[in-house]
């Protein structure tokens, strides 16, 4: 019997990693799912044998996960994040960026230290393409200590799945701030976010914004628009890869890689 933790079961990566496990490992398995937002009575994560709600930063909510199969779990998938964006990375304050990674980053080490875990699975982005740097804020300083601490050693094995552009919290998040500041596009410091925007309606620069990262993510790296299935079978190459470090995933196509993407390379 394997055992399985989710952090952040609700969410799109959540999702895919627990449909991943069902298929990979078969019934034999049993999966512990913790979400948080507004509390549901009743609510069960789809696919999950235990769902557990609360703030993974409160510590009774990790001492419900610890009463689980004494705090033992194959696999753990962190697949929750919280920061703020619409602003370029490198326009990001220390304050912002400590407060991205409360929840973004700061519980990974964390856990794996609380828990005993075989493989720690956390995800990230290809932020340092150039609309992701002009729009990613906080949120791609905590991207990159996830990227740094996958390469380093811990209590448990790591591992990232690295994504394309999907339709996320976050990705919506930047797309409302955006189309705000957008009303005065004069506030756009960014060349490239401005052209956008200037004598475009708000919804029509949003457009144009995100055909120029899937333009960008194809030429990069060969294909774009991620979709939900796309994530699920990153997940299986996971499980089927020997100690991987990073699962890439762009559109359909999935290759492993080992180098990790360094802000300083490019701001």
């Amino acid at each position: 019997m394997k055992h399985f933790l989710v952090i952040g079961g609700t969410g799109v990566m959540g999702s895919s990693a627990i449909q991943a496990v069902h298929e990979h490992f078969g019934k034999d398995v049993v999966i512990v799912a913790n979400w948080y937002g507004k509390e549901i009575p009743g609510f069960e994560v789809e696919g999950a044998d235990h769902t557990l709600f609360g703030d993974i930063n409160d510590p009774g909510c990790r001492e419900q996960i610890k009463s689980h199969n004494n705090g033992k779990f194959d696999y753990m998938f962190y697949a929750t994040a919280l920061g703020e964006v619409g602003i370029p990375i490198k326009d990001a304050s220390q304050e912002e960026i400590d407060r991205s990674n409360k929840l973004s980053f700061d519980p990974i080490p964390q856990l794996e230290d609380e828990l005993e875990i075989g493989t720690t699975v956390a995800y990230s982005t290809f932020y340092t393409i150039r609309h992701q740097l002009s729009t990613y804020g906080a949120m791609g300083h905590s991207k990159e200590a996830i990227e740094k601490w996958t390469l380093e050693s811990g209590p448990s094995k790591h591992a990232c799945i690295r994504a394309g552009l999907f339709e996320s919290p976050s990705s919506r998040g930047i797309k409302l701030l955006l189309r705000k500041t957008a009303k005065n596009p004069e506030n756009l410091k960014d060349p490239l976010l401005r052209s956008y925007f200037e004598n475009n309606k708000s919804s029509e620069g949003i457009k144009k914004f995100e055909e120029g990262i899937f333009s960008e993510e194809r030429e990069a790296y060969g294909d774009c628009r991620t979709k939900q299935e796309d994530l699920y079978q990153a997940h299986l190459e996971l499980f089927k890869a020997d100690n991987p470090a990073f699962i890439n995933v762009c559109g359909k196509k999935i290759w492993l890689s080992v180098e990790p993407l360094l802000l300083k390379d490019h701001i």
